[in-house]
C-alpha cells in the first residue's frame, strides 16, 4: 500500500513508501492520506489532530524546525 511520511515530531513532508497495511498502525509518522499539490515555495504538513495536511511556506516550515515539538498547526494558517 502506498503510505505518505512525515517528521512524527512536527509534521514536515518527508516522502512516500509502500508498506503491509498491518504495519501502519505501528508506524509513526506514517499516513495513507496523500499530500495536497503544493508549488515551489511551499511544503506540506501533516496535522495529525485533524488527520489531514496543510501546505505552508517554506519559510513557516523553517520556524517548525526551529520550534521541535509544537504539532499546532492553527498557528500556521
Amino acid at each position: 500500500m502506498k503510505c505518505y511520511l512525515f517528521n512524527a515530531e512536527n509534521g514536515l513532508y518527508a516522502g512516500e513508501t509502500f508498506e503491509d497495511s498491518d504495519m501502519l498502525a505501528d508506524e509513526d509518522g506514517v499516513t495513507i492520506i496523500p499530500p495536497p499539490e503544493y508549488r515551489h515555495g511551499q511544503v506540506p504538513v501533516f496535522d495529525r489532530a485533524q488527520h489531514r495536511w496543510v501546505v505552508i511556506p517554506v519559510s513557516t516550515a523553517r520556524q517548525l524546525l526551529n520550534l521541535g515539538t509544537d504539532n499546532t498547526m492553527e498557528t500556521y494558517q
